[in-house]
């Protein structure tokens, strides 16, 4: 009985084991279900953080076959992750060197080989299945399981075009002007040493000052000058050497470094380059630039005092030519203002035609009638910043049309005041809109205030405007002799008017 008892006893024990061996194979079965099910989670967690991340993933397998690209992948790569799937990574992520003639080490085969993590060069480009082109910064790294064992790789890149051009714009700009694209005064300034060397002499340097570009920006605008300025520099690139240093070293200054190259060298490219500038034009102001240049052609020789005697030869030249820069740049604005406006041709040489008898009539010296005949030749010089339908406009005039119209005084004041040779005509030009009452313009000068060639030029303009210029109120010579008449003392100075008549009476 006993026995059976214990016999009892053990199969209880036995079952009751069985029974915590059944509910402990239940719970580690739950838990490993709980695990695998926390792992697909974390899995899942971690392929959505992939995906929508804004840089771009692409993974590959051992094989170098794409197993996955994400959203900013696809845009990049212009692959969507349905036919980039199962194809090799090249076709996929094209890659190259900003520079076509050099390579780049590629990120992934560098993994593959290596078993360690990589980046890709800075000069890296991607080239898009559209053809477009982005910089990239970007690293790769093996992919482990979890015995440790590389299974494949992902490269994590980003588009940094933006940045790349930025950065390449700020160097740019560190040694280039803006405006012209030439070198800048500090890079000049670095070469210079750099080629003053023994092997590269002869080194001859060319200094250049452009003409007219404040009297372009004075009456054209900052805009107009700007074109100048490009347009000398489209020149220099054109006449000088590949390996030629040219720089704008201020405003309307500029040096040309040019190693081994002798001084008729230098002075035949000084010829070619005056050449082609006095070809082009802005507006009315034709292209030209004072230039001198010197040669470095012994060792011993201070490089600085070579640049500054091409600088003094600069100047020199400048002062020489001085009188024919005038000349052509007042001739260049009187012929384009008269090819606008063939009336206004002919009215330069009437008014300038009767002020020269008005001037005999008072008996003015013979120097200030040449200066009267000139002046009043020149008096609507500053029309030549008016619209050409503006210039034979004489009725009818809006206030904005008005007050364009009211500058030109001003503008040929600018004009003339430029220059040495004209400078004593620009107070006459400037005031011979003014009125003997003193409600003329622009500065509402008073009686004698007014310079006396100027109101000789007032009623003269007055006059040859009443009986030749097509408008509807032309009058005969007879009515424009009364209406002078009329408005002596008021708009005209009497004396003047008094000589006026007898002349165009006689």
């Amino acid at each position: 009985m006993h026995g059976k008892n214990m016999l009892i006893s053990a199969l209880f024990i036995l079952i009751i084991l069985l029974l915590l061996a059944i509910v402990l194979l239940f719970k580690n079965a739950r838990e490993k279900r709980e695990v695998v099910k926390k792992l697909e989670v974390e899995k899942n967690k971690f392929l959505q953080t992939l995906i929508s991340i804004g840089d771009g993933v692409i993974v590959v397998d051992l094989d170098g076959k794409v197993t996955m690209l994400n959203k900013a992948g696809e845009r990049l790569t212009g692959w969507t992750i349905e036919e980039a799937k199962g194809r090799h990574y090249k076709e996929v992520l094209v890659l190259s060197h900003e520079n076509q003639n050099l390579s780049i080490n590629d990120p992934i085969e560098r993994v593959l080989k290596t078993d360690t993590v990589q980046e890709l060069d800075k000069e890296a480009v991607l080239t898009s299945r559209d053809g477009k082109k982005y910089y990239l910064e970007d690293s790769a790294a093996p992919i482990k399981n979890d015995k440790n064992i590389t299974i494949g790789v992902v490269l994590v890149f980003r588009d940094v075009t933006e940045k790349i051009e930025q950065q390449k714009k700020i160097e740019y700009l560190s040694y280039h002007d803006y405006l012209t694209g030439l070198y800048n005064r500090t890079f000049f300034n670095a070469e210079l040493k750099r080629l003053d060397t023994e092997r590269n002499l002869p080194i001859s340097i060319i200094v250049g000052d452009m003409d007219g570009l404040k009297l372009t920006n004075d009456i054209y605008g900052h805009a107009a000058g700007d074109q100048l300025l490009q347009k000398i520099a489209e020149v220099f690139k054109k006449v000088c050497r590949a390996d030629d240093i040219i720089a704008r070293v201020g405003g309307d200054e500029f040096t040309i470094l040019l190693p081994k190259t002798k001084e008729e060298e230098a002075k035949a490219i000084i010829s070619r380059i005056k050449n082609e500038f006095s070809k082009e034009k802005v507006n009315a102001i034709r292209g030209s630039i004072s230039m001198g240049c010197a040669t470095k052609s012994s060792p011993d020789v201070d490089i600085i005092q070579t640049l500054n005697n091409a600088e003094h030869n600069m100047y020199s030249a400048k002062t020489l030519e001085r009188k024919k820069v005038t000349s052509t740049t007042i001739g260049t604005i009187i012929e384009t203002l008269h090819a606008n406006s063939p009336i206004q041709a002919e009215h330069s040489k009437n008014v300038s035609r009767i002020c020269e008898r008005i001037g005999r009539e008072i008996n003015l010296p013979k120097g200030e009638i040449k200066r009267l005949r000139e002046a009043a030749f020149l008096h609507d010089i500053g029309k030549i910043v008016l619209d050409e339908n503006l210039i034979d406009k004489f009725e009818n005039l809006t206030d904005n049309e008005q007050k364009a119209i009211e500058q030109h005084p001003i503008i040929g004041y600018r004009i003339l005041n430029f220059f040495d040779g004209t400078v004593d005509l620009a107070e006459i030009i400037l005031a011979h809109h003014e009125r003997w009452d003193g409600t003329g313009y622009p500065k509402g000068l008073k009686g004698e205030e007014i310079p006396k060639l100027a109101r000789i030029i007032k009623v003269a303009d007055k006059y040859d405007a009443m009986i030749n210029k097509p408008n509807s109120y032309i009058v005969s010579k007879e009515q424009a002799i009364e209406e002078i008449k009329r408005q002596a003392g008021s708009k005209y100075d009497p004396e003047i008017v008094d000589a006026f008549v007898k002349v165009v009476q006689s």
